[in-house]
């Protein structure tokens, strides 16, 4: 376990991410002070709704001693998971001396121990008001035995410590016990996604002349709250002076490459191809899904894609709860970011 590890790790592993050009928005900010009361806090939405740059900039706004730890699927392993938490550690308490222990095979059969005795230590290192903050935690399988690893080192979070948990997918069953011991608060999409007034305030701050409000009001309702999505408007905005229509058409070849990069890429072969297939309808039902792609489980397929971030729409109001609006329907089809109604062009 663990034996191809970096001596040095990469700097974005342990390092708070820090961007230029950022819009505080002071709403979510009051949000995550009210959830902060609770130790641990999810924040979960679809690719390129903010989630890693909200967490940042609320750090920093709100002037936060932080840990940053950035997830990958070779924390899986748990022996190379506490080797470079470790090294964080030492990151943020260069004072003390005496390095955090490594996971060698005698602590194997008594790793829930382990666990305890490890986070106990990591706590007492990190200064009061601190955030551990663990970013991409959508990268971890979900066979993987890290989520029991860490429902264990976050069950006895001392006061004055928060966790943020940071993810596309919704809580792991192995942490939704933390929510319903009333230590873990839920920050998604729905409040993630922005109003009006956040489009305007982006805008504002990556834009480089004042827009007129019909204009600000197009931009959002096209976006539909998605932060990526704005950003891609405005960019091209900068570099085709076009009417908004036209500018819907001109930004989908981008889109579609963001999403090939964020969500087809790292998906299996068999996930892509029907993603691409249902993408052919602007919405999705079981059945549909079933005769397009000749799979009898594309229901289930539908089902595990919307907890994993990668449904755009989901008809609530439906008997059927497998109606839904898939990744590419919307920004691979259709001639800009909005869909047609009632789904939006959610992000996936």
């Amino acid at each position: 376990m663990g034996k191809n590890r970096d001596a040095t790790p990469s700097l974005a592993k342990l390092g708070r991410p820090v961007s230029t050009r950022v819009f505080a928005r002071e709403r979510t900010f009051d949000l995550l002070d009210r959830l902060r009361q609770q130790p641990v806090i999810w924040i979960s939405g679809p690719a390129g709704c903010g989630k890693t740059t909200l967490a940042s900039s609320y750090i920093e706004s709100r002037r936060l001693p932080c840990l940053w730890y950035r997830l990958d699927r070779g924390d899986a392993d748990v022996a190379t998971f506490f080797y470079y938490l470790g090294l964080a550690a030492k990151k943020v308490s260069p004072r003390v001396k005496i390095p955090l222990p490594l996971l060698t095979p005698e602590y194997f059969q008594g790793i829930s121990t382990f666990t305890l005795r490890y986070f106990e230590n990591l706590y007492q290192r990190l200064r009061s008001l601190s955030i551990l903050v663990f970013d991409n935690y959508h990268e971890v399988p979900p066979e993987a035995s890290l989520h029991e690893i860490i429902f264990h080192g976050l069950s006895s979070i001392p006061e004055g410590i928060n966790v943020f948990l940071i993810s596309r997918h919704d809580p792991h069953p192995a942490l939704v016990r933390l929510e319903a011991n009333h230590l873990m608060g839920v920050l998604g999409w729905n409040e993630l996604r922005l109003t009006l007034e956040e489009s305007s305030g982006i805008a504002s701050v990556r834009f480089p002349e004042k827009l007129p409000k019909k204009i600000l009001q197009q931009l959002h309702s096209t976006a539909d709250g998605w932060v990526a999505g704005l950003i891609l408007l405005l960019e091209r905005l900068k570099r085709e002076r076009t009417d908004l229509h036209q500018l819907g058409k001109l930004v989908r070849e981008e889109i579609f490459d963001y999403f090939a990069s964020e969500i087809l890429n790292p998906l299996d072969p068999e996930t892509q191809d029907f993603l691409l297939k249902t993408g052919l309808l602007p919405q999705m039902t079981e059945n549909m899904a079933e005769r397009l792609t000749e799979r009898p489980q594309a229901g289930r397929t539908l089902t595990g894609l919307n907890r994993g971030g990668t449904i755009l729409w989901r008809n609530e109001s439906s008997r059927s709860p497998s109606t839904a609006t898939t990744l590419s329907s919307g920004n691979f089809s259709s001639p800009g970011l909005k869909r047609p109604s009632p789904g939006r062009a959610y992000p996936p």
